[in-house]
């Protein structure tokens, strides 16, 4: 990850008020799924301090709405699409450690479920992911994959897109 999580997530929530379809998606509450891979150190060391993190600002709204947060421990597609229609989460931070197989089927569910896809891990935008904090001049990048955004059913703002760097 280019940023610490601290860095990424008030940025993060802030590209959320963006999204055109933010209300419409999240009409009472914003409900983040932390994506890991309990084997993986990495992933599990990103799970718990982004989940510390949101913890803290538990009591943060955006745009009003709450935001809550559930871990969820990748073991396959079906699992995936069940927790997330019963939770009915409306973002996936996808942390890094995942492989490449496994984030390819979070993506199908993601877009098949319209769920906003987020990163701090930049080669994961490249590889699908909607919205990624990256790195320039040692300052936070905000990287917007356009056609994974609108596959998510995602439509940002021209005035976030402008300053964010686009992939199309």
């Amino acid at each position: 990850m280019a940023h610490p999580l601290d860095v990424q997530v008030p940025i993060i929530l802030k590209i959320l008020t963006y999204d055109r379809q933010f209300e419409r998606n999240s009409p009472d509450m914003l409900t983040i799924g932390i994506v890991h891979d309990p084997t993986d150190p990495v992933s599990a060391q990103a799970m718990t301090g982004l989940s510390d993190i949101l913890y803290a600002a538990r009591e943060k709204t955006i745009k009003q709405i709450p935001v809550r947060y559930f871990q969820i421990e990748y073991t396959g597609e079906a699992d995936l699409r069940r927790f997330s229609g019963e939770k009915r989460i409306g973002v996936y931070y996808i942390t890094p450690g995942l492989s490449a197989q496994v984030l390819a089927k979070v993506l199908l569910v993601s877009q098949e479920l319209a769920i906003t896809t987020i990163t701090g891990v930049p080669d994961y935008v490249r590889q699908g992911v909607a919205v990624g904090i990256g790195e320039r001049r040692n300052r936070p990048q905000i990287l917007i994959n356009l056609p994974a955004s609108r596959a998510e059913g995602s439509e940002f703002d021209a005035s976030l897109l402008r300053i964010a760097t686009v992939l199309k």
